[in-house]
């Protein structure tokens, strides 16, 4: 650019005096170059909104010629809207760069007076408005009468003026400076149409909290870290401690000392170092983005800035409570892709973070109930031991299987050791599902599904969002139960997480892709912090044998029939039994248990009768009538399924536990 530009000043003067005008002329193909040169500009390239365009006259030479980029949202001429445009003298002394607006249509409504100038320097003024910190720069805010250092424009083009920086021609900076001028006024221009096209007032009153859009390392590799422990950063850790800069400026040196002073001075990076130390506060909300578009999380800042030398990147950090990791999109086109961005004065943006964010409860942590082996050894028909190596397997492993025939109280017993592995009776860490023959990966992990418009949406399943509600809250346990484990096509559920419930493939050094992600940046683990319990009924004839692969990712334990236990004794006997009654309980269905055992070829012991089913859930009044009452409702239909090929043995065994 530093060398078309000192050519176009250099021959332009001449080809006006002397040359015709129109057909291929060396002045087209000197702006066709720069065209090129700016369009491939990586600001440029990747905003699909933004079109370059120049002119050199029509018909005739323009005393100015010029060469504008423009947001086709804002506008597609330099006649009307705002613009990026470089405006060649037509002496050819230099050149202005500058942030300016079309006066065609403001001469149309205004005419060619000072009513027209003084519309044009108010529409200025009030985009100037929208960003201070460009006073502490090197671009003019105000027309300069100075020859020297502005064009020879009417009052009009001067008064047009948002932001102007003028090059002489033997002193044009290099390239790297002039992109990052243009990149600096375009990041303006860019902001500016974003605001307007939101609805923006520059004078609309600031309710003192900022909502701010960071982008999390390169196309947000770095989200999955920042949920589970909680944080935001940023790099530049060339800099060190943020907290002792005192200014912008201040970094910006350092930045630009720091890169050999060569380039341009590194403004954006700067202010993105400076508002993150020191512009953010506890309280404000704030969005992780990937790219112009996507949000993948919000949460609130928690803490102050805060300089981790221990961290391996991205050493310059905040604490933030995050709470959402719904999939959402920004507005309209976007936003600028910087990697830190103040959306709080775009109201479209402020009405969806708010919604986003701040209109969801916060879950605050309540102190739950301690629960320990004592508590639950009230409840359970287990030896402490027993429970004490289940325990110790779940910690270890973090998934398991209660695996037992019928009514010996997999349900219950999966709650308890629940409780026990927090520490706590806190049911909001506990998930309960149950799986069959027609759940799916997409009810467990993600898949696409059909909304109220006639499209789809993708969603996350109840395992996903588990997790992610663990991966917020990592310093405690998280349980999810799934009953019936065996009833579900495993493999087709689980998919790749397979792997990721292994307990030395848990976190996010071992995140991966998932079937649905729809970004490389979209990648899932399993928090540490979740544990996995399976129920599994070894009496369902109509289960496969469990696919090996989760065999290995799963402790197995089995429970049993525990009729001679004494807490079964005292279930019966404080829900108004007799002794007589249990002894009955225990001849008869024992007896039972013992014949089922036998039959090896079709039964056995997994199909033995459990205690559950005599657990009185209310005060028994009548001994004989409740026995039987189980009987016929809860045993009977169970042993005609066991001999439903042999109904004379069923009906003996049925009138043998009932006479």
């Amino acid at each position: 650019m530093h060398d078309l530009l000192n050519e176009i000043l250099e021959k332009y003067p001449a080809a006006r005096a002397g040359s015709s005008f129109g057909g291929q002329h060396e002045i087209r193909n000197l702006f066709e170059r720069l065209k090129g040169e700016i369009a491939s500009l990586d600001f440029v390239k990747n905003n699909k909104n933004l079109l370059v365009k120049y002119s050199y006259g029509k018909g005739n030479w323009a005393e100015t010629p010029w060469i504008a980029i423009l947001d086709i949202r804002e506008t597609t001429s330099t006649q009307n809207g705002t613009y990026v445009v470089i405006l060649f003298r037509a002496d050819g002394d230099g050149c202005h760069l500058k942030l300016g607006q079309g006066v065609t249509e403001i001469k149309e409504l205004y005419g060619s007076g000072i009513a027209a100038t003084e519309e044009l320097q108010r529409r200025a003024e009030k985009v100037r408005t929208m960003f201070p910190k460009m006073l502490n720069t090197a671009f003019d805010s105000a027309p300069i009468e100075s020859n020297e250092k502005r064009a020879t424009l009417t009052n009009m083009y001067e008064a047009s003026t948002i932001y102007s920086k003028y090059y002489k021609r033997e002193e044009i900076p290099s390239n790297e400076e002039l992109a990052g001028d243009i990149q600096q006024l375009t990041d303006c221009y860019e902001q500016y149409v974003d605001q307007r096209l939101a609805g923006l007032n520059p004078d609309d009153a600031d309710d003192g909290r900022k909502i701010w859009a960071i982008a999390l390392g390169e196309g947000g590799r770095l989200w999955n870290e920042s949920y589970e422990k909680g944080i935001i950063s940023i790099g530049w850790d060339e800099l060190g401690d943020l907290s002792k800069y005192d200014s912008q400026d201040a970094i910006g040196t350092k930045l630009f000392e720091l890169k050999g002073d060569v380039g341009p001075f590194p403004r954006n990076d700067s202010l993105c170092c400076y508002e993150f130390s020191h512009e953010m506060k506890v309280g404000d909300l704030v969005l992780a983005k990937v790219g112009r578009k996507k949000v993948i999380g919000g949460g609130i800042i928690v803490s102050d800035y805060i300089f981790d030398p221990e961290r391996r990147e991205h050493k310059s950090i905040r604490r933030v409570n995050w709470v959402t990791t719904q999939k959402a999109e920004f507005p309209g086109t976007g936003i600028t892709t910087k990697t830190l961005t103040e959306i709080s004065r775009y109201p479209t943006f402020k009405d969806m973070a708010e919604s986003y964010i701040a209109d969801k409860t916060v879950v605050v942590r309540v102190a739950s109930e301690p629960y320990g082996y004592e508590d639950a050894l009230k409840d359970l028909f287990l030896s402490r031991s027993e429970l004490e190596e289940i325990v110790g397997a779940t910690k270890r492993k973090k998934n398991i299987i209660l695996q037992g025939p019928p009514g010996v109280g997999k349900t219950f017993v999966s709650k308890r050791l629940a409780y026990l592995i927090m520490g706590e009776k806190d049911p909001s860490r506990v998930e309960f599902i149950q799986f069959h023959q027609s759940y799916s990966y997409e009810d467990f992990v993600q898949g696409w599904r059909p909304n109220s418009t006639g499209g789809f949406n993708l969603k996350n399943g109840s395992f996903y969002n588990f997790c992610e509600k663990a991966r917020s809250d990592l310093g405690r346990p998280y349980v999810f139960i799934i009953d019936e484990i065996n009833r579900g096509n495993l493999s087709k559920i689980f998919g790749e997480l397979l792997m990721l419930i292994e307990g030395d493939k848990r976190g996010i050094d071992n995140a991966i892709k998932l079937t649905y992600s729809e970004s490389e940046a979209e990648r899932f683990s399993v928090p540490e912090n979740v544990f996995l319990i399976g129920l599994m009924n070894t009496a369902d004839r109509s289960l496969a044998l469990v696919d090996y692969a989760l065999r290995r990712r799963f402790a197995f334990f089995s429970l049993a029939p525990q009729l001679d236990s004494d807490r079964f004794q005292q279930a019966i006997t404080k829900a108004g039994g007799t002794m007589e009654l249990v002894k009955k309980i225990r001849n008869r269905i024992g007896s039972l248990n013992q014949v089922i055992s036998g039959e090896r070829r079709d039964l056995g012991p997994g199909f033995q009768i459990g205690h559950s089913y005599f657990c009185p859930t209310e005060t028994i009044t009548s001994e004989d009538e409740w026995y039987a009452n189980v009987i016929k409702a809860e045993i009977k239909p169970l042993i005609e399924e066991y001999w439903f090929d042999a109904p004379e043995k069923a009906d003996t065994l049925t009138a043998q536990l009932l006479q």
